[in-house]
């Protein structure tokens, strides 16, 4: 059967082809797409990336470029690439530069932590005060009925009767959603200061995950109009929980012009 939609496995250089690919290749199978083994170089050598037996690019240029092209010049739905704190910034696998490189994607894409891991049987995504996404609810979804993964929606229970009320307008928007798509779920509330924390609520959640090989969390990035001094000074939520080891597959969505607001 043709494949006019892929998983993009992003490789930034031999040695994360054990990682990526058999995660990719998996992932692809579940959600019925093709696959494509993706290495972007300065100086096109990049040769090596035609040993892996699947379909494969190997440009020459930049990876941002490269990325901001792929739902249109290779029909990706989601990228997968990995992360290590320790790679230096030359590297896809360093968390700011990762971010830096997926800051404008309009697909999903996958931060996999350098050891491997399993598809998720657990998957869990934050519904706090901020606008959602309504993209980050649907892939909640996908993963509950391409992957069988069981599905936590984590609600921060904040103090301020304010946030309280955004958070409310959300879930009720999250609940419609659900209803519609017939998605199963389960709800789970955790302490959370706004005020005594610079730790993002996915932070939060991501200290209480356990069986981490076969978890996942799904995750907005930081819209850039939103970030605060703290985000300048000690970069934005994502690229913390990145650098600090995280041990868990996070699904990114960027924040896009085109968001769902689900609450003023």
């Amino acid at each position: 059967m043709k494949k006019d939609q892929f998983v993009i496995a992003c490789l930034p250089d031999p040695s994360a082809a054990d990682t990526v690919l058999p995660y990719a290749r998996q992932f692809a199978a579940r959600l019925g797409k093709g696959l494509i083994a993706l290495n972007v170089s300065a100086d096109g050598e990049n040769q090596w990336i035609a040993q892996y037996g699947v379909p494969y690019a190997g440009l020459k240029g930049d990876w941002k470029t490269a990325i901001d092209g792929l739902p249109t010049a290779f029909g990706g739905v989601v990228a997968v690439t990995t992360v290590d704190p320790t790679a230096p910034r030359s590297s896809l696998a360093n968390p700011a530069t990762m971010l830096k490189a997926f800051a404008d994607c309009k697909i999903a894409f996958i931060a996999l932590p350098a050891k491997g891991c399993q598809l998720p049987t657990c998957t869990y995504l934050t519904l706090d005060h901020r606008r959602e996404s309504k993209e980050k609810l649907i892939w909640g979804s996908y993963m509950v009925r391409f992957f069988g993964s069981q599905l936590t929606v984590a609600i921060p229970d904040y103090r301020d009767e304010g946030l309280r009320a955004k958070v409310h307008n959300n879930i009720l928007f999250m609940k419609k959603v659900y209803k519609s798509l017939d998605v199963n779920y389960s709800l789970h509330t955790f302490q959370y200061s706004l005020l005594a924390s610079r730790t993002s609520p996915d932070g939060v959640l991501l200290s209480q995950m356990t069986n981490a090989g076969t978890t996942m969390l799904i995750a907005m990035t930081t819209d850039r109009r939103d970030r605060d001094v703290g985000d300048w000074l000690l970069g934005p939520p994502e690229r913390r929980l990145l650098a600090a080891g995280c041990p868990v597959p996070i699904l990114f969505l960027n924040q896009r012009d085109d968001l769902y607001v689900l609450c003023d």
